[in-house]
């Protein structure tokens, strides 16, 4: 440790002791020029009660024993320097009780004054640590209570403008075994856009070798019509999902969304369409929000592939009649 640090820490340590000792030297020479211009400097033996009864009070109340017994004996000491009586004219028991009742009195005021100033000073100190702690626990308490009321404020303006309940699930599932094929389609983009938490997708079917846009979300607008072939090709490796979120799959959606999901046909594994995701919190693509992704083309591709053979199922019936 270097000088430095250990100054402040011996400053500390002695600042206490130093301005207390200053406070009764201060004291005791204001009484001693008083008793010289008052009294002719007779220690205010003469006077009752004596003014030396100031300091030994004042530093029991302030400050406790150690600095109470040290102005009694302050105080002491002036006493019997300035006592002169004659020791002769009365007997030597009552001359030396009379020199020490006066300081007896200080030591013994000091010391009870002192320690009840000492534990009233603990207790006070108990005390102030417990409203410490207590008004820790206040403010802690009261920003739980705050977190809590945003969150509760917030999950109510939610659950009431929240248009996608789940008695509105339960309708639009049952709208897929609609005959209207528009119906069916449009009850498949709002199970996506349920899923997905975002009404901005499009769903891509391929179409040869293109994918083309098969379903588009309800605020989707001026999205591309057909996926790049470079996209699709990434597609079709395992775990074909891309986000933003992963640097190496930043180049290809660039202009494109912020996520893509390969939707593979389950008995042959060949990648029958893509749903991208155009819009969507950056945040919110962790692990997480990625597996939830996945789970979309276990019910999103059977789907796809119900619409596309009611749409071929007419064509192929008008074939054989004519």
């Amino acid at each position: 440790m270097t000088h430095d640090e250990s100054a402040p820490k011996w400053q500390g340590r002695w600042r206490r002791p130093l301005r207390i000792a200053l406070e009764i030297a201060l004291t005791f020479a204001a009484l001693a020029a008083l008793d010289w211009w008052l009294t002719g400097e007779t220690g205010f033996t003469r006077v009752q009660p004596n003014p030396y009864w100031l300091p030994v009070l004042v530093m029991a109340l302030a400050y406790g024993t150690g600095p109470g017994v040290v102005a009694a004996g302050i105080a002491s000491g002036l006493w019997l320097a300035h006592v002169h009586d004659d020791a002769g004219a009365r007997d030597y028991l009552d001359h030396l009780f009379h020199l020490s009742l006066q300081p007896l009195m200080w030591f013994v005021a000091a010391g009870v004054i002192g320690e009840v100033t000492i534990m009233r000073t603990a207790r006070h100190d108990r005390l102030e640590k417990r409203g410490g702690v207590a008004a820790r626990n206040l403010a802690r308490l009261t920003e739980a209570f705050a977190a809590l009321s945003r969150t509760n404020r917030l999950l109510q303006v939610q659950i009431a403008t929240e248009a996608h309940t789940v008695g509105h699930a339960i309708e639009t599932a049952a709208r897929l075994c609609s005959q209207d094929l528009a119906e069916r389609r449009g009850a498949i983009g709002e199970l996506i856009a349920l899923a997905a938490r975002t009404p901005d997708f499009t769903c891509y079917r391929m179409t040869g070798d293109e994918a083309r846009a098969w379903i588009r979300g309800p605020v989707t607008a001026g999205r591309r019509d057909t996926l790049p072939a470079t996209l699709m090709e990434r597609m079709a490796r395992p775990h074909g999902i891309l986000h933003v979120a992963k640097r190496s799959d930043r180049s290809l959606l660039d202009g494109i969304g912020v996520a893509a999901i390969a939707l593979p046909d389950r008995k042959t594994g060949e990648v029958v369409g893509c749903l991208v995701l155009h819009t969507l919190p950056f945040e919110t693509l962790n692990a997480s929000r990625t597996a939830e992704l996945t789970e979309i083309t276990a019910w999103l591709t059977p789907l796809l592939a119900d619409t596309l053979h009611a749409t071929q199922r007419p064509v192929r019936a008008a074939g054989l009649v004519a």
